[in-house]
């Protein structure tokens, strides 16, 4: 069976341990201790809006995350336990799919998020966002999205580029998630972490390291868009963030008064 790396896809997009610890390198300080808890932020988060259950808490979070800022991810699946039911699809109001609704409503009566996610990414950012990190630290989850697939690729990935990459996996008949050619990517943040680890004299897990890296990524991609100028997607880009953030700091204070941790996406809005 060929090396994963051997995809296509990998061979016109080098992948590299290298370029995460390069990406780790240019962090800043408060990078590093954002991006260090920062799953253990989340999971504070999505207790708080699923009313102490962390297990449903990650799992809406997740739900809502497919093609979205994460402050209107949180929004979204605050929204869900508010109303007490799923919300999406044409005429919601909201930038989420009929699919993401449904799922959101299993999950309120009672199935488990193992058992609706189908993707490794939306299952392990389920998993790591409800134990704060990994519940066994021998089997390290790592949450590949652009972002971190860029990280490892040395530059900023298109929409298109990542579309196109082999890493979304799928459920098999017997009931497994195939993740051969993502997980080829996780051990790259695995041994990122482990050179990390033996320079600082710290253990700094995988997942740790994706979300520093994913915070200096999203600094590193606003920066080159501040270069050259933000064009019209990105100025679109940047209104949705601000009105996210509105959206969601309303909500909050109305809500969620006591809720005064979320962690953020080293996206600095200037819209």
């Amino acid at each position: 069976m060929p090396a994963p790396s051997d995809h296509p896809w990998f061979r016109a997009h080098p992948v590299s341990h290298e370029n995460i610890v390069w990406h780790w390198e240019q962090a800043t300080p408060d990078e590093i201790a954002q991006g260090m808890r920062w799953y253990a932020d989340a999971h504070h988060v999505a207790t708080a809006i699923a009313s102490g259950d962390a297990h449903l808490g990650a799992g809406m979070l997740a739900i809502y995350s497919p093609q979205q800022g994460w402050i209107g991810n949180v929004l979204n699946a605050a929204r869900v336990f508010r109303a007490g039911r799923g919300i999406g699809g044409p005429g919601s109001g909201i930038f989420a799919t009929a699919g993401q609704k449904r799922a959101a409503d299993r999950l309120l009566a009672g199935e488990r998020y193992e058992d609706i996610l189908n993707g490794p990414k939306i299952r392990d950012f389920a998993h790591l966002i409800e134990f704060g990190g990994d519940q066994d630290p021998d089997d390290p989850r790592v949450v590949i999205d652009r972002h971190a697939l860029s990280v490892a690729h040395g530059r900023a990935l298109s929409s298109e580029e990542y579309a196109s990459a082999p890493v979304n996996g799928f459920r098999r008949k017997d009931g497994s998630i195939s993740r051969r050619q993502y997980d080829h990517v996780v051990s790259l943040y695995r041994r990122a972490a482990e050179l990390i680890s033996a320079r600082g004299g710290e253990r700094i897990s995988a997942h740790q390291v994706q979300a520093v890296t994913w915070l200096t990524r999203q600094r590193l991609n606003q920066e080159a868009e501040q270069r050259r100028g933000p064009n019209r997607l990105d100025r679109g880009r940047n209104r949705a963030r601000a009105n996210s953030e509105r959206a969601w700091n309303a909500f909050r204070t109305v809500h969620l008064p006591n809720l005064v941790i979320c962690p953020g996406t080293g996206y600095q809005t200037v819209a």
